[in-house]
């Protein structure tokens, strides 16, 4: 698990908060002071009204009881402290939130942790928002499943499409004032109703090889990409688990000899192809954003020949969206997301490789401003209430055009 830290200046002591079935909890000095935080509300999250919703119980009383039991604890602890020499965490008050943010890595993209980018920007929201603790916890799809499975709730969850599946009848609906492009916006969208924002994005780039094929400098193209053949194969992707073709296909109408390609086309991931093109066994890779990155930087260090590098537009999946599960912080929580959208940390996005929601010219770097107007362009995606029968027939559709 990922904590929360924070680090007191005047006595150089660090506290942290965890979540202990489901209940935050301060961690300082060694000392767990542990915080339900059932009614918990944030006033500087915003300046929204709404009724807030109380965490159900199926015990009336008992949940009397430990609100009772809290405020003594408010009004108590400091004398308890002060005689123990502790330093009492003055942030505990009546309008404290915590909230737990689920993170899903379920695709490459960027140059960096997408997790670690949560937190960072949630340490700068803690900032503005002095009574919000937010705690980001990165889980595999299995355990998301067993989580979901078990009744496990996070306020907030990062994820793609390619998990949602697995609790989009879970989500929200939102009530959120956000500046994101409505035909990103428009995946996360269902009756009427928004259920998820899109907070950044990825997308897929052809690169040629001139070390392979000096052709690929001067006539790289969608159309050509298949025809090269200067090593073992021409033309290597990592099509497993991976859309990549669905998005090739948006853009070149060219068929493909299969007999010219990777024979493992269609078992390779995406990191055994970028392993592949870097060893010079195939003259064009379809690989990501994040293979974009990998390349630029061997180019640019001595380790490849000169590249071609041409990023597809017109589709993506790799769109990283924040959705909340628990409605009981749910204001709290909005507000978090409308932060995540907002232009400083849309800019900020660059420090990882990955691309603004809301169509932002974010880099100065030719090849990335390439990639940016590209996805910039209105796209097409895969919605994250679309069935698995859907997307097995767009990927299979895609994988028809090769032959």
């Amino acid at each position: 698990m990922n904590f929360w830290k924070r680090k007191d200046k005047s006595n150089n002591k660090t506290r942290q908060i965890v979540f202990v079935d489901g209940v935050a909890k301060f961690v300082d000095n060694g000392v767990d002071e542990s915080n339900d935080n059932t009614n918990f509300v944030n006033a500087n999250a915003g300046t929204k009204q709404k009724t807030k919703k109380l965490l159900k119980s199926k015990n009336v009383v008992k949940s009397v009881v430990m609100s009772a039991v809290f405020l003594v604890f408010i009004f108590v602890a400091p004398f308890f402290f002060e005689k123990a020499g502790i330093n009492y965490p003055s942030q505990i008050s009546a309008d404290t939130t915590f909230l737990k943010v689920w993170h899903i890595d379920s695709f490459e993209g960027g140059s960096g942790n997408r997790a670690d980018f949560i937190e960072k920007m949630a340490m700068n929201y803690h900032k503005i928002n002095s009574n919000v603790y937010i705690v980001v916890q990165t889980l595999s799809e299995e355990e998301l499943e067993s989580a979901i499975k078990n009744g496990d709730r996070a306020d907030i969850i990062s994820f793609s499409h390619h998990t949602a599946n697995i609790f989009n009848n879970l989500l929200q609906p939102l009530d959120v004032s956000v500046n994101v492009r409505d035909d990103l916006l428009s995946f996360a969208q269902n009756d009427g109703e928004t259920y998820a924002v899109p907070w950044n994005m990825s997308g897929y780039c052809l690169i040629g090889n001139s070390g392979v094929d000096s052709r690929v400098l001067e006539t790289l193209d969608f159309n050509s990409a298949y025809s090269f053949n200067g090593g073992q194969y021409n033309y290597i992707a990592g099509l497993k688990d991976s859309y990549a073709q669905v998005a090739m296909s948006y853009n070149s109408n060219a068929k493909c000899d299969l007999t010219l390609c990777d024979g493992e086309i269609f078992n390779k991931t995406s990191y055994q192809a970028y392993c592949d093109f870097v060893e010079n066994k195939g003259a064009v890779l379809l690989g990501t954003a994040r293979d974009f990155y990998r390349v630029k930087n061997r180019v640019s260090l001595g380790n490849m020949a000169q590249c071609e590098f041409l990023p597809l537009g017109k589709f993506t999946d790799l769109i990283q969206y924040m959705g909340v599960l628990s409605s009981q912080n749910q204001v709290v929580a909005e507000s978090f997301i409308e932060y995540m959208v907002s232009g400083d940390v849309q800019k900020s996005l660059c420090d990882i490789g990955l691309f603004s929601v809301c169509k932002m010219k974010i880099y100065s770097d030719e090849d990335y401003k390439a990639f940016e107007d590209k996805l910039n362009m209105t796209v097409d995606s895969i919605s994250i209430f679309a069935s698995e029968d859907y997307k097995q027939k767009l990927y299979a559709d895609a994988i028809n055009k090769l032959k």
